[in-house]
């Protein structure tokens, strides 16, 4: 699992004492932002259960307010990470989190369709640069061939949180009328203010640098520091900064905290010295050309990102509307029927079968009986099982892709499984309405349980200054799907009065997601495979420091 010369630093210092360690500081505190970020993007899906008919807020309303929050995110990106650029991680991501929290617990006050809108915006526009620092954060503490478990890590605890958020929604739910609140509204106000108190921890919690990691021993610090300057952690990196100066990687002004500006004194837009790799089809000229132009004319980031951009089409198109469709199931709605009446049948009860009775499910004919609302709160409840087997899906795969240095195929093949289950949904809930929730499920696993190969890609394909821009210009672009997805479904299902053609279409959007990923097999030749020690392969190069065992305890 190790190489020699590198498994034992002294008799008493291991590699896996050393990245234990690192994971105890660094991804406890990762995985709770994770875990609230997705809580405070998604809880909407579980408050529209009630939300949609308190407002009288419609399918398209919903579903363009459900996508808002992706333009702000994405708008937000690659500015948020500038500014993190200048001041810091630590201090930069725990003012995010304040402020997004603040911004999630105002929806309690939501009262029309505008403010919905803006709010969602608003949310994505202060949530935008989270993920991304956290991502550099890690790459500045990790070699890149050991990121994709730590992110698998990341990706298991937004699965999970999205499994707990679930009963937390359902039981928040049940405030309806305590002092006043509706049930959504003591949902958003409460997991807001607890999002609150997790920003004002961040910042004092997390190390400004590798070299400031007190929780390592000088030796520690200066094996890891070789070990991620190293130039399997990117040739960029020595042959820019650290060759040109003459001075060894560990130690040059060419670090990564350094040459990247992470403290505050690089320049994004200034040309750097000496040559960089291609980066994927970044290209030369990377000596003459800043790391802001080198991300945006980086061809294989840009690749990267429009496979993400479906991948996301159906993922967020899934997790808006779970709740939903799990009462249309629970209910043995039909995915194809005949028709939606929106008037009567608001969060939840949206496909009316052609000769069911109205109202027979109800006992106050409004579709807010006791039976009614029981249904509503299963659908919730049930929701967080496809979220569960995304958990098992990211730990188990990105342990696997890590272990086989193969992203593409770990990424084609589930994606492919995906489009199956989406496109054949309505047919297997014609079938017997368990068949279609476990559709869904098993669809859910394969998409998000893959966030962490597709996250890993940009580190590698990206040259080194360039990595924290490229993997904000990735994360702004690939969240636009965030936006199509929700507001597609939305369209489709008013056009069309029901689910099938919605589910079809995200099918075939994975379709094309799974073939953008299996040309990415050709990568596997690229350009860490000339300058690294670990073997060929620039997606897939390099030996297992990382294993599972050293994360989960």
């Amino acid at each position: 699992m190790f190489h020699d010369e590198l498994a034992t630093i002294t008799p008493s210092i291991t590699a896996a004492s050393v990245y234990r360690k690192v994971n105890w500081a660094v991804l406890p505190l990762f995985c709770l932002i994770a875990a609230f970020c997705y809580i405070d993007r998604t809880n909407l899906a579980f408050a529209s259960i009630q939300l949609n008919h308190d407002l009288d807020f419609d399918a398209q309303v919903y579903g363009l307010g459900s996508g808002l929050f992706f333009l702000g995110y994405s708008l937000f990106m690659v500015p948020s990470n500038i500014i993190m650029m200048r001041v810091g991680a630590p201090r930069w991501l725990g003012l995010l989190v304040v402020c997004w929290g603040a911004v999630a617990a105002m929806f309690a006050g939501l009262n029309n369709a505008l403010q919905f809108y803006w709010l969602r915006f608003l949310l994505g526009a202060v949530e935008a640069g989270a993920f991304p620092g956290m991502w550099y954060y890690l790459y500045l503490f990790y070699p890149v061939d050991q990121m994709t478990v730590p992110l698998s890590v990341m990706e298991a605890a937004v699965a999970v949180a999205n499994v707990v958020s679930a009963p937390l929604a359902a039981l928040l739910l049940l405030m309806q009328g305590f002092w006043g609140l509706a049930g959504w509204q003591w949902l958003f106000l409460l997991e807001g203010l607890a999002t609150v108190a997790l920003g004002l921890t961040t910042a004092s919690s997390l190390p400004a640098s590798l070299a400031a990691a007190t929780f390592l021993t000088g030796q520690e610090r200066h094996w890891l520091v070789q070990r991620v300057e190293s130039p399997t952690h990117g040739s960029a990196t020595t042959s820019s900064a650290g060759s040109a100066s003459g001075l060894g990687p560990a130690m040059s002004a060419g670090t990564k905290e350094g040459s990247t500006g992470f403290h505050g004194t690089g320049l994004l837009l200034s040309p750097r010295s000496g040559g960089g790799g291609g980066g994927g089809g970044g290209g030369g000229g990377a000596g003459t050309r800043g790391p802001l132009m080198e991300a945006l004319l980086n061809g294989r980031v840009w690749y990267v990102a429009m496979m993400g951009l479906l991948k996301n089409m159906a993922l967020h198109g899934i997790l808006f509307w779970a709740p939903i469709i799990n009462k249309a199931l629970l209910e043995r709605r039909d995915m194809d029927p005949v028709q939606l009446d929106w008037s009567r049948h608001r969060g939840g009860d949206l496909v009316v079968a052609a000769m069911g009775p109205r109202g027979a499910e109800d006992d106050d004919g409004n579709g807010e009986g006791s039976i009614g609302s029981r249904m509503s709160i299963t659908a919730v409840l049930i929701t967080g099982i496809p979220f569960a087997c995304a958990a098992v899906m990211a730990l188990w795969l990105g342990r696997r892709s890590q272990a086989k240095q193969e992203r593409a195929l770990h990424l084609a093949v589930p994606y492919f499984v995906a489009a199956l289950l989406l496109a054949s949904l309505p047919r297997l809930a014609a079938t017997a309405p368990p068949l279609g929730f476990m559709a869904v499920a098993a669809a859910m696993a394969c998409v998000q349980g893959t966030n962490s190969i597709i996250n890993s890609y940009i580190p590698v394909v990206a040259v080194g200054p360039s990595v924290p821009v490229a993997m904000a210009l990735y994360n702004a672009v690939a969240n636009l799907g965030g936006l199509v997805g929700p507001w597609l479904i939305g369209e489709l299902v008013a056009a069309t009065g029901g689910y099938g053609d919605a589910f079809r279409v995200l099918g075939a959007v994975m379709g094309a997601s799974a073939v953008m990923a299996w040309f990415t097999r050709s990568w596997d030749n690229g350009r860490r495979g000339a300058v690294g020690d670990d073997g060929p392969g620039g997606l897939g190069s390099g030996k297992g420091l990382f294993d599972l065992e050293d994360v989960v305890y």
